[in-house]
């Protein structure tokens, strides 16, 4: 079996209130606009999304691959589970990816919040497993690129 392990960071500024940019990550109908509807939504059309973003709640999302892909019809199931939670500071989440019962990839997400220079920050750190199928570690960065750039749209700064 083929295991790939990978760590990365990206940091991104907003221009927005601390206050505003943690909603983001953590109001169900807020995420769902700009994560579950906006930067896979060329690519997949979603069955289910939901959030409950306190210690222990889940987050779950699923969703089916469409033409705009090279695997037309897949469906993709993401389950994570909040484990920390400190308003306005930090965010942990350990998540799972699966397709068709298997699992694809186990990751830990840390979302840490600042204010720096007046505007607010999100600083991710993702510990990644990629199993075998996964999308790699590669693509993982790419899709967090893109969902940053959705809320950097939908925040509008």
């Amino acid at each position: 079996m083929n295991i790939q392990f990978d760590s990365f960071e990206m940091i991104e500024t907003f221009n927005c209130s601390i206050q505003k940019l943690f909603n983001a990550f953590t109001d169900p109908a807020i995420k769902q606009e700009w994560f579950a509807g906006g930067a896979h939504s060329t690519t997949h059309d979603t069955n289910h999304y939901s959030l409950d973003s306190r210690v222990g709640g889940k987050e779950v999302f699923q969703f089916t691959l469409n033409h705009n892909t090279p695997v037309p019809g897949l469906k993709i199931s993401m389950e994570s589970e909040c484990l920390v939670r400190i308003d306005e500071q930090l965010l942990i989440f350990q998540s799972r990816m699966a397709s068709n019962n298997q699992n694809l990839s186990a990751t830990t997400e840390t979302f840490q919040f600042y204010i720096d220079a007046g505007k607010a920050v999100v600083k991710l750190t993702q510990q990644g497993t990629y199993l075998e199928g996964a999308d790699g570690p590669q693509m993982r960065k790419n899709g967090f690129a893109q969902l940053f750039t959705d809320l950097r749209t939908y925040i509008g700064g």
